[in-house]
């Protein structure tokens, strides 16, 4: 190597090195392993009743405290034991009936042991040190390379009242896999909930509020297979920064919402956000404890009878440039008290919502709603059943689950909400839609500009209406001002749609509408479902099959089959 550019390069070089963990360790706990005066942590064997036995910890608390007198800010009494770039395995499963706690032991006898002196709330895992790209700091349970049943997962379940199990507020490359997070108790934080975890500010109960935490700052995040349950208020809480990737991810039972991505500190996300893989369901919901029920979710609370309910919602804030790009992908949002996905108010420059190969279903408000600067929706099986949790015969759920729900159906009775942006169009193509409600896609416009730049492009859709309540079908395609002008502005597409069964008075095909079927697509079922959702695949002979218009990107459908050349209408090929 040329001397001078070797002195020009040796600066960086030296400074990744001295960034990198030179001795990065692995650490243990296990149920019979000991406490850390008794095991270093180090070694994954049992402990031997020796002092110093290089053995495994016996409590995932003994990696952050000591068991003696902590206040939270000194370490050994409190500050992880562990450095950016280790290892972390706890070994034990729910199929093993392991269970590891965060927080105080007791809460009625003020005893502080596993916990902040005095602060009970403040207690769970804090933020673990950074790694680096090269070497992330792992939390990982036990079958972490195998972990695709619950059964195998590592549970964690936090107590006495617990702000969140674990905190991930403000790192950096940091993975945590393979775990199920959850308490032992019925109790939501809901307004007059049947189970109440506090009363008159006292705690009452064995409860955790969150599983996971996150911040804008929290960067170069991985978490796979992570299950967040039964928490009295939500299974993760917080916006996220750049570069965090979920997938394998199940929140599900938790008693305000699945995801509250505001922390009400008027911050949102930035960067990246991939969610992969997915089930957000039942939440607004308190879980039985114990499970009793095949759908064990109960005292449900919408926004109207003292709850919240989203899927996943976001901050009404303006995310800084570059933005934040939001993309949940295969997966399934259902039976939440409020709406499936909310991030209507993803927006700022450089920000979109992207909503790809998703089945929603029975959320009591909107299934779908999508904003931000450039907002995606393709390949969704989408059934706007929103009163479904005010029946009380879903099979497997507790009786009376929904009885004390207020608002079904609130938001206008609306399908799938989205936004469009001047100059960045909006996308919603290869989707299927039943709704019997007023609206299948409402088109609004994100900006006070409300000129031609705003555009759709609205391709190889079917819609299928059913009669609401009132005695009329649901309208396609609505907007409160006119929805054609999104669909014929310069730039934008409206062709090889599928519409059947609809309402109001737009003609079919509409004029600048290309290619359009005006009739029965010709799916396996097509009837409505008050709760759940039928096959929605074409028969064959339909008349959808093959009948789209190619779509640059496209090449597979809902079920990751391949699109034909040409492309068959709808979600499914």
């Amino acid at each position: 190597m040329n001397s001078r550019i070797y002195r020009r390069l040796l600066p960086a070089i030296l400074l990744q090195l001295v960034c990198l963990p030179l001795f990065a360790t692995t650490w243990y706990v296990r149920p019979d392993g000991g406490t850390r005066s008794q095991c270093d942590g180090k070694t994954d064997a049992a402990h031997a009743n020796r002092t110093g036995h290089r053995c495994a910890f016996n409590d995932v608390r003994s990696l952050y405290m000591d068991g003696s007198y902590a206040t939270g800010t000194k370490f050994p009494a409190w500050g992880w034991v562990i450095s950016g770039g280790d290892t972390v395995i706890l070994r034990g499963s729910i199929a093993t009936g392991v269970s590891y706690r965060i927080g105080i032991n007791d809460s009625k006898t003020r005893n502080w042991v596993g916990g902040i002196w005095g602060n009970q709330f403040g207690s769970g895992m804090p933020a673990p040190p950074s790694g680096t790209a090269g070497h992330p700091t792992r939390i990982l349970g036990e079958n972490w390379q195998n972990c695709s049943a619950q059964s195998a997962r590592t549970q964690l379940r936090g107590g006495w009242g617990v702000s969140n199990i674990i905190d991930l507020s403000g790192t950096s490359y940091v993975d945590v896999e393979c775990l199920d997070l959850t308490d032992f108790t019925p109790c939501t934080r809901n307004e007059s909930a049947a189970v109440p975890c506090e009363v008159h500010g006292v705690v009452v109960a064995d409860f955790a509020a969150d599983g996971i935490r996150f911040s804008n700052k929290t960067t170069h995040l991985t978490l796979n297979n992570i299950r967040a349950h039964g928490l009295a208020v939500q299974g993760f809480f917080g916006p996220t920064g750049d570069g965090t990737v979920m997938k394998n991810i199940v929140l599900v039972g938790n008693g305000s919402s699945g995801w509250n991505a505001d922390r009400g500190d008027r911050t949102t996300g930035t960067g990246s956000l991939l969610v992969q893989n997915f089930d957000i369901s039942w939440n607004g919901c308190a879980e039985e404890y114990p499970i009793k029920d095949p759908l064990p979710y109960e005292d449900c609370r919408d926004d109207s009878s003292g709850g919240y309910g989203d899927g996943f919602g976001t901050a009404t804030v303006p995310s800084p440039a570059p933005g934040w790009q939001v993309h949940f992908d295969q997966g399934v949002v259902s039976y939440n008290t409020q709406d499936g996905l909310d991030a209507l108010h993803i927006k700022g420059p450089g920000s979109s919502m992207t909503v790809t190969r998703t089945l929603a279903f029975g959320n009591e408000g909107n299934q779908i709603k999508v904003g931000g600067s450039k907002a995606t929706v393709i390949n969704n099986v989408i059934v706007g059943n929103c009163e479904a949790m005010r029946r009380q015969t879903i099979p497997g759920t507790p009786a009376g689950f929904g009885s004390v729900l207020r608002d079904p159906c609130r938001a206008g009775n609306v399908a799938v909400v989205l936004e469009t942006t001047p100059g960045d169009p909006a996308t919603y193509q290869f989707n299927t839609v039943y709704s019997s409600g007023s609206i299948g896609l409402e088109i609004e416009y994100a900006t006070g500009d409300h000129g031609s730049g705003n555009m759709l492009d609205y391709d190889n859709n079917i819609f299928v209406g059913f009669k609401n309540p009132g005695g009329e079908y649901p309208s396609a395609v609505y907007s409160t001002s006119d929805a054609v002008s999104f669909l014929t502005s310069p730039g934008a597409s409206w062709s090889n749609n599928v519409t059947f069964e609809r309402g109001g008075d737009r003609a079919c095909p509409h004029r600048g509408e290309r290619r359009a079927i005006c009739g029965d697509p010709g799916l396996v079922d097509e009837t409505y479902h008050a709760y759940g959702y039928g096959n929605m695949s074409p028969k064959a002979g339909s008349r959808v099959r093959g009948a789209g218009t190619p779509i640059a990107g496209v090449t597979i459908d809902f079920a990751g089959k391949p699109r034909g050349n040409p492309p068959t209408i709808g979600a499914l090929e």
